[in-house]
């Protein structure tokens, strides 16, 4: 793996995180300064509404980037416009649903999600505005996950941090310049995210391999796209619940000061979200695709990585909160009795973080590496319960500070529960906490090479593999297998994909025995245009039968492969096969 491509994808992840989440430490840092306490505490009642547009904004966008990856490898462009023409209406309906819905009810709303008689009427200004225009939240989703597609990294690192400019201009003059009040915050907030987001739309609909958009309606594909994103939703659907419950529960210890403190706890939580997402969805595309490959080493040499470059980070915020609490509260706008209690929140709260660092990593890893009902369950342990059980348990004994010491408890349940769960790993074969079959790096044999996208550098590096073929045992029907497959994927992927006359093509295959059977992983990576050739030819044979005539190494790759995976990463597409040897 490319370590300068992993290094800029890592650091796109973050600036993009940074931009995202400038926006909201700057709007609960105006909202304190303008407003004291009272619009801290309103910035805390009103945040579950965001995470209500987020949850729209992860489901539709990441499903529907993913569904249009899909139709993409297939050279199915009308399939991935409609992928993403049904994304942006599903983003607009949804929202307008939750404006329509919502608009109604909002002053009980309100009541739930923790407002008290003091701050109500602000409250509900603030709201009424981000019900309607929060739609700019979940659209904005969408030039995010669609522009990762074709890996425009600078693009989206622009579209984030200008978002995040605007906002603070933006919230400025409606706070001074217009007097809108605490309301300003909230549409200095929606015109920001609107704006960006339509911006980004623009861009995917330019450019050489721009989307389109296509009036027709699919519902199964709808359907699909909703199933893809569902896993991204329903992480910010239980911090939506989190937030209702924490505020209820704050409020009645509290009051307004408890809930003031809370949105400076928030914010700093937030704010070290810039690295800890950042590191760990810069991360997991890398470490799908090399678990796939069974390249164990890289993969482990990537989460070492990435652990040291957050334990460093974090840990540099941690000792800042830890002896200067007063003074960053103090930077929200705080003062007296509401300045002690967020001070108190900020230094207890930052035990929780390094901890944090190895929970954020593990779930994106376990996602990416295949046990998604492991990483699902740490994420509910840590986002969920095991915040809410022990703010629930300890507030009633030891008051706000127990609640903020929830944080640290729910930092630490994902590393008990893998203490806890990995025996039962090992003895199917998973080593480590980072849960690695380790067969191919013990007993495999490989051969990686790098070849020019023209056709005689490809026919000749095929020599060099069928000598490979030859020198480790395979039949004289696999070994053809092995090179009439990859040299028609290779030659497919040069006439299709590779726009550039100096592209390189990356090739890999192991050979490995595992249960006591062997097996043959092919894997090739390239640049330029998103195509997976097995997918366009079977799509051919669909509709002819006879397709494949001058294909034979694909065509028995589609009979005889027991898996293909292809993955696009920030403009890398990847193609893996695995062939169990007879």
């Amino acid at each position: 793996m490319d370590t300068s491509l992993l290094a800029r994808h890592v650091g796109t992840s973050i600036l993009a995180m940074l931009g995202a989440m400038t926006g909201s430490l700057a709007n609960s840092a105006l909202a304190g300064i303008f407003f004291d306490a009272a619009g801290l505490a309103v910035m805390s009642v009103v945040l579950p509404f965001y995470f209500l547009f987020s949850v729209i904004g992860s489901l539709i966008g990441v499903g529907g980037a993913t569904a249009a990856a899909y139709a993409l490898g297939r050279d199915d462009t009308a399939g991935a416009n409609n992928a993403f023409s049904i994304s942006v209406c599903l983003c607009m309906f949804f929202s307008l649903l939750l404006g329509l819905g919502g608009s109604p009810y909002l002053s009980d709303v309100l009541y739930i999600f923790g407002a008290t008689e003091e701050i109500h009427a602000a409250a509900y200004e603030y709201a009424l505005v981000y019900i309607w225009g929060g739609f700019g939240t979940a659209l904005f989703y969408l030039p995010f996950n669609f522009l990762r597609l074709s890996g425009q990294l600078r693009l989206i690192i622009g579209l984030f941090l200008g978002m995040a400019v605007l906002n603070i201009l933006l919230d400025l003059f409606f706070i001074q310049v217009v007097k809108l009040g605490i309301a300003g915050i909230a549409l200095g907030t929606v015109l920001a995210s609107i704006l960006t987001a339509l911006l980004g739309i623009f861009a995917l609909l330019r450019g050489e391999a721009a989307f389109r958009f296509v009036r027709k309606w699919d519902r199964p594909l709808a359907l699909q796209l909703m199933r893809l994103g569902s896993p991204a939703a329903a992480n910010n659907l239980l911090t939506f619940f989190r937030l209702i419950l924490m505020n209820r529960l704050i409020l009645a210890l509290a009051g307004a000061t408890g809930l003031a403190a809370f949105s400076v706890v928030t914010a700093l939580e937030n704010f070290s979200l810039i690295i800890l997402s950042g590191l760990a969805q810069g991360t997991a595309p890398f470490i799908s695709v090399l678990t796939r490959e069974q390249d164990t080493l890289s993969v482990r040499h990537i989460e070492r990585n990435a652990h040291i470059i957050g334990f460093v980070l974090i840990g540099l915020m941690t000792a800042i909160i830890s002896f200067f609490p007063t003074e960053i509260a103090a930077l929200f706008g705080l003062a007296g009795m509401e300045l002690t209690a967020a001070a108190e929140a900020a230094y207890i709260f930052a035990f929780s973080l390094l901890p944090s660092v190895c929970c954020y990593l593990m779930f994106f890893y376990y996602q990416a590496a295949g046990f998604t009902t492991l990483a699902n369950v740490l994420v509910f342990s840590r986002t969920f319960l095991f915040i809410l059980l022990p703010a629930w348990l300890l507030s009633d004994s030891y008051g706000l500070p127990g609640v903020w010491w929830s944080f640290t408890i729910a930092s630490l349940s994902p590393l008990f529960l893998m203490l806890t769960i990995k025996p039962f790993f090992a003895r199917r074969g998973y080593a480590g906490f980072l849960l690695q079959d380790l067969t191919a790096e013990r007993t495999g044999k490989y051969l990686s090479f790098a070849v020019k996208a023209d056709t005689s550098s490809i026919i000749s590096k095929m020599d060099e593999l069928e000598d490979f073929c030859a020198q480790n045992s395979l039949t004289s029907k696999e070994t053809m297998l092995v090179r009439m497959s990859m040299e028609e994927m290779l030659l497919s992927i040069k006439e299709h994909a590779c726009m550039d006359s100096k592209a390189v093509l990356e090739g890999r295959v192991l050979l490995m025995k595992k249960f006591s059977k062997n097996t043959i992983i092919l894997r090739i990576r390239s640049t330029g245009k998103m195509f997976n050739p097995l997918e366009y030819y079977r799509n051919l044979q669909n509709k002819d039968p006879l397709a494949l005539q001058d294909a034979l190494g694909i065509a028995m790759v589609l009979r005889f492969a027991d898996e293909i995976h292809y993955k696009t990463t920030f403009g890398i597409n990847n193609l893996m096969v695995k062939i169990q040897r007879k």
